[in-house]
């Protein structure tokens, strides 16, 4: 009888594979069973069989030894369909263990991983699944195994003692959780399982023969792992790993969760820390739950952000490298130069530095999170891109190299026949095409692996400058050394800078200082000292910069972070050298160290959409149920924003009014999203506002109204926010929609109250805003929230001209847009049609006369540039009353809230000459200009009054000509 095609090797196998192929398709030849299965399975499975065979023996051997096995694994079609989640363990389920013995069920478990990882061999090597499906399912193998033993072993202590119970009664189970790679769920094919093992309480179990938890779940840990680890006849299902657990081999092999705390809190170590990112509980996991948020994820993940981590990263990579040196492990793809462990590393790093303010990164998945590194202060898009096809390249070679024979093995071949079976399983022409395209991902892996982990800035500064801060005790001898050594820098006065570090060596923060923080000084000083040089005034930065160090306190970290990097260390010290205000900043929030990291932080611009979507980014990473942390999110923002438009201020790429451009979207997105925030709030407890007739309710909505600067688009650095909450029920009905209503009045009222409060709160970076709700309808006495048709009657009716002045540099800043699109077209109607024009001079020119008697902050000799005369306030009243006067005639003089565009606009129609408007709107941005900069080195907006006597006249002889009789 003719030989079956499919039992044929192709005629473009290596010639170094075909007998091993002949030899197991003649075997399969002989197995009447496999051959029938065979010719009902799909003509893929037929046609992928030489190949599969040449590519494992372990497939070979599983196919040819044992009768069934092959048509066993063809019976169900599961070769050519992807396995879905769950059905391998319910499918062990359905074996049950009540009719099992020990060896029954090390027998089935032992059958069911030979089947299982045939199957998922077969596929992968035959193309059918990418390798993110196969370390799926191989880890699915090894869970649904785990949880299968783990429930034999249950039942059988259970019988024999009882359940395990607290002291208050409660059962007590047992938390396994996977680690390294499995709690990854990334499991290779032929791996150890990494567990440790947990129970919650301590007690005792309550059958006759009763004995304490511990032993109990001692005795639990060793029958769990003998039914998955013995060797017998069927082999072993995994070799299980317990030397994660506390205190290694030496440690219980069961722990209770108390005891895992404390081991953590007093005993944890930095490579644990690396280790615990991974871990995952895979029985139990509710009971894990509150142990994670408790105990495991503030240990991993820390609430600053972490740059020590590349020191602990370095020393780990080189015990690795010296072992991989030791034991000439060059072509071992896991633990050798552009590896897996190196890819391993990238992520972890970031894991660890970041993690603890961005939950996004808080996974035990690497392809999970390697995604979410691509954008700012991470890694760029195209890095981690290239990270991730190097990885599952790496991965699928791993795999297939562990499928010749199910062995453990991450060493490349060295003889011909496994290399030739190697680049056919990689698809490779032939072995040096297969390592070609090996080294050009390893070579980008370690590449980004040094630049990432060994950056440069981690080798010797070019002057190296001694501050021993152990050694030469005596004062006089180290004031002498560092003197010496500043003079070699060229630093002067090298003896007051000396001076200056010998007293900061004495101070408390440095005594403080653990071996760690310590080391990490002696490291940054010398790279301080060196940055210095070239500085016009050397000890005022240096001042600076050791108050800031003075402020980070024992938090070494950040000494790590100016270690790490270069660039920040270097845009720090600039930072110091121009601005006190900013010093002041990072040493109040150091935080803001972070900012110095971004490139973009002196080479772009700030934006609003950049500000927009790096606030979206920090509310993604705060959970929504803890508002505390959302508020706190919104002022990690505020900060670091306001930072970045004071840092282009004082370098001069931002003009005066882009500066409070910019600070105004600052204040309107955390508007938007305090807003946002106190609606979600409020609506999950009363339901929505709905109103209108019984028949035919409609949605109620808020939107707020920005008053002053705010509105004007004016804001300084320590502006408050003047805001006018309005909203727009109506109707015979009107009440939320929730299981708790509220009448609509009062939902709006306590609205505005949280709003308020989120905007005005402490949190631990501080408050958001200042926020003054003054210049709503009849002031302190009216509601904290207007309905706007109300508003629009007491603007027509009632408001004084002061009220008017102010609706005119008001703006809809947040909130619901068809509110906000009604507010604009009442304020045009009220500023252009109900302006008490007869008598508007003469109260605009009364209250200005007030404001100068009573708001200036000046004493003899000064002059305050906001308030006194000739000073910023009679300017932005000169704009307000003449857009007031002419508004009936010229409707587009009051389409601007903010005071250059008001004085442009009435210019622009001839009503002032262009010649006076110049001089009003170069004044104005000379005195904004100065504000802003005196703000930003906290100091008051009062100047000699020899200052601005130019634009004092100027200003005055035009107020005067305009206001004739004040």
């Amino acid at each position: 009888m003719a030989m079956r095609p499919f039992l044929v090797p192709p005629d473009d196998l290596p010639q170094e594979l075909r007998s091993t192929v002949e030899l197991a398709l003649g075997a399969i030849a002989e197995n009447p069973a496999a051959l029938v299965a065979l010719e009902r399975a799909p003509q893929t499975v037929r046609e992928s069989l030489p190949h599969v065979l040449a590519c494992s023996d372990f497939i070979a051997a599983s196919c040819t030894r044992n009768a069934d096995f092959l048509s066993s694994l063809l019976a169900h079609d599961s070769l050519t369909t992807v396995r879905q989640p769950g059905v391998l363990t319910a499918t062990l389920r359905q074996a049950g263990t009540d009719s099992l013995d020990e060896s029954g069920v090390m027998k089935l478990l032992r059958g069911n991983r030979r089947r299982e990882s045939v199957r998922i061999a077969w596929r992968d090597l035959a193309g059918w699944s990418g390798v993110e499906e196969s370390l799926r399912d191989l880890t699915e193998m090894a869970e649904s195994s785990i949880a299968f033993a783990q429930d034999f072993a249950w039942q059988t202590l259970v019988a024999g003692h009882g359940t395990p119970r607290s002291t208050a009664g409660t059962i007590q189970p047992l938390v396994v959780l996977g680690m390294g790679k499995l709690g990854g769920a990334e499991l290779n094919f032929s791996s150890d399982i990494d567990l440790v093992l947990l129970f919650p309480e301590s007690g005792e179990t309550d059958g006759r023969r009763s004995i304490s938890n511990d032993e109990f779940f001692t005795r639990l840990a060793r029958l769990l792992i003998r039914l998955l680890d013995a060797v017998t006849p069927d082999g072993y299902v995994f070799r299980v790993d317990l030397r994660l657990r506390p205190f290694g081999e030496s440690g219980p092999l069961v722990a209770s969760f108390a005891s895992f705390e404390n081991y953590l809190q007093q005993h944890g170590r930095d490579w644990e820390r690396y280790a615990y990112v991974k871990a995952r509980a895979l029985t139990s996991a509710d009971q894990y739950e509150m142990l994670y948020r408790d105990a495991v994820r503030p240990f991993v993940y820390r609430r600053y952000l972490d740059f020590g981590v590349f020191e602990s990263l370095r020393g780990m990579k080189d015990l690795i490298a010296r072992e991989v040196a030791r034991r000439e492990l060059e072509n071992n793809i896991k633990l050798g130069p552009g590896g897996i462990r190196e890819v391993e590393f990238i992520v972890q790093a970031f894991q660890l530095l970041r993690g603890g303010s961005d939950q996004r990164l808080q996974s035990p998945s690497l392809l999970g999170v390697l995604p979410r590194l691509a954008g700012q202060k991470l890694l760029p898009t195209q890095t981690v891109e290239q990270l991730k096809s190097a990885y599952l390249y790496l991965r699928r070679l791993e795999n297939r190299m562990q499928m010749f024979n199910d062995e453990q093995t991450h060493t490349l071949p060295d003889d011909r026949v496994n290399q030739a079976r190697l680049a056919l399983a990689m698809n490779s022409r032939n072995w040096g095409e297969l390592t070609a395209e090996l080294d050009r991902h390893r070579e980008i892996v370690t590449r980004q692996f040094q630049s990432i982990i060994f950056s440069p800035a981690t080798g010797k500064p070019a002057a190296v400058v001694e501050l021993d801060l152990e050694a030469l005790r005596d004062g006089e001898q180290l004031q002498a050394s560092l003197q010496q050594a500043v003079t070699s820098l060229g630093l002067e006065p090298a003896d007051e800078i000396a001076q200056l570090l010998v007293q900061w060596r004495s101070s408390s923060a440095v005594l403080r200082l653990d071996d760690v923080g310590r080391r990490r000084l002696q490291t940054l000083m010398p790279r301080i000292l060196t940055g210095l040089r070239g500085m016009a005034a050397p000890v005022v930065s240096l001042r600076r910069v050791l108050r800031l160090l003075e402020a980070v306190g024992t938090r070494s970290t950040y000494f790590a972070l100016l270690n790490e990097n270069a660039t920040a260390l270097s845009r720090l010290l600039s930072i110091c050298e121009r601005s006190e205000f900013l010093t002041t900043q990072i040493a109040a929030f150091p935080l803001l160290l972070d900012e110095l990291i971004d490139e973009r932080i002196l080479e772009e611009l700030p934006t609003r959409e950049q500000f927009a979507e790096e606030l979206a980014a920090r509310l993604s990473h705060a959970p929504d149920a803890d508002p505390e942390r959302q508020v706190e999110a919104l002022r990690q923002f505020q900060r670091a924003a306001t930072f970045r438009v004071a840092l282009a201020d004082l370098t001069g790429r931002l003009t005066v009014m882009r500066v409070s451009d910019r600070l105004t979207d600052i204040a309107e997105l955390i508007l938007e999203q305090a807003m946002a925030l106190a609606w979600a709030q409020m609506t999950q407890l009363h339901g929505a506002p709905m109103c209108g007739s019984a028949g035919a309710l409609q949605p109620a909505g808020v939107a707020a109204v920005g008053y002053g600067k705010l509105g004007g688009i004016e804001l300084g650095y320590a502006s408050d926010l003047d805001l006018v909450f309005l909203h727009d029920s109506q109707g015979d009905v009107q009440r939320t929609d929730g299981a708790r209503p509220l009448d609509n009045g009062l939902f709006f009222l306590r609205l505005g109250q949280r709003i308020v409060h989120l905007l005005t709160m402490h949190s631990a970076a501080g408050r958001l805003y200042e926020v003054d709700m003054r210049l709503r309808p009849s002031g302190k006495g009216g509601l904290m929230v207007t309905q706007i048709e109300a508003f629009h009657a007491y603007q027509r009716a009632e408001a004084w001209t002061w009220e008017h002045q102010a609706l005119l540099r008001a703006r809809a800043v947040a909130g619901e847009p068809r509110i906000r699109r009604q507010f604009e077209a009442v304020r045009v109607d009220v500023l252009c049609h109900h302006v008490r024009r007869d008598t508007l001079r003469d109260e605009v020119r009364r209250m200005r006369e007030r404001m100068r008697a009573e708001l200036s902050k000046a004493r003899e000799g000064e002059f305050d540039i906001k308030q006194d005369p000739g000073g910023l306030a009679d300017i932005e009243f000169l704009a307000q009353y003449w857009a007031l006067k002419w508004a009936g005639q010229y409707p587009p003089l009051v389409m601007f809230s903010d005071t250059i565009r008001q004085l442009e606009s009435v210019a622009s129609v001839n009503l002032v000459p262009q010649s006076t408007v110049d001089v009003l709107t170069h004044n104005y941005r000379e005195y904004r200009s100065l504000i802003h900069h005196r703000s930003l080195e906290s100091e008051t907006a009062v100047v000699a009054s020899q200052a601005f006597s130019i634009q004092r006249e100027q200003v005055l002889a035009i107020w005067d000509a305009t206001m004739p009789g004040s």
